[in-house]
């Protein structure tokens, strides 16, 4: 009995103390991983809708150069949002050419302003969340 006595006084565990700096330390690391991820998240979206216009301004570009034009057929800037018809050019013997038919019937998640000149110069409508339209390009919002 005296041997069973004594093992069980030599154990010991952690103290309170002991156990509140690992989880404050825990925390810590918690808070710091959150803050890392949140601002991954964040940078995806900006970097998506920097795609769709690249794409959408590749599209105006190769409709111009299929149809041999300098210029789309609008004579004004239109808002165009990846739908059939709008952003054209007409190339030599009539033959149409339309940026929409280069973006393979993608809907694009913005309504761009085109200048006839083929140069995305803005956005009328968006529905991207935690962007704005900046200078040119999409920025994550602030």
């Amino acid at each position: 009995m005296r041997g069973v006595t004594r093992t069980i006084r030599s154990e010991r565990g952690f103290t309170l103390a002991e156990l509140l700096v690992v989880m404050l330390i825990l925390g810590g690391l918690t808070s710091i991983a959150v803050l890392a991820i949140t601002r991954f998240l964040g940078s995806g979206t900006s970097e998506a809708a920097n795609t769709e216009v690249n794409q959408a301004s590749v599209a105006i570009s190769n409709c111009m150069v299929e149809a041999g034009a300098i210029q789309l057929d609008a004579v004004a800037p239109v808002s165009w949002d990846g739908s059939e018809d709008v952003v054209t050019a007409t190339g030599a013997g009539g033959v149409v050419y339309d940026a929409a038919d280069c973006l393979r019937g993608k809907r694009l998640k913005a309504t761009y302003r085109v200048t006839p000149g083929g140069e995305i110069t803005g956005v009328t409508d968006q529905e991207w969340a935690g962007v704005s339209w900046e200078d040119g390009s999409w920025k994550k919002s602030k």
